[in-house]
């Protein structure tokens, strides 16, 4: 999983990727998800498509990518992680590291 969102990071960059990470039955599986932002140093996910992958299934991380910069949070991303409460999965590419940040 973790080699998939590494790809949709590659194929976004330099913009930032986002997705879900879901439950689905026993598996976890990467939903790449297109970013709707107009800044390519943020990420937006369309809302209704958010909402419908939240009705059907456990959404275990939303996902994104800081792209030639580390992946410690920004505010920004500490603010909406509490705001939705769901753990986010950061990476930084072309670096493929990452973090998890959790909401408070």
């Amino acid at each position: 999983m973790i080699d998939d969102i590494f790809e949709h990071a590659a194929e976004c960059a330099p913009n930032e990727c986002c997705g879900l990470v879901i439950q689905d039955g026993n598996d976890k599986r990467y939903i790449p998800m297109e970013n709707i932002s107009e800044n390519k140093n943020e990420f937006e996910m369309d809302a209704l498509t958010f909402a419908s992958y939240q009705a059907i299934s456990k959404i275990l991380y939303v996902v994104h990518s800081h792209y030639d910069e580390d992946c410690r949070p920004s505010e920004h991303d500490i603010n909406n992680c509490n705001a939705v409460g769901i753990p986010y999965f950061i990476v930084s590419y072309p670096d493929k590291d990452y973090t998890i940040l959790e909401p408070k």
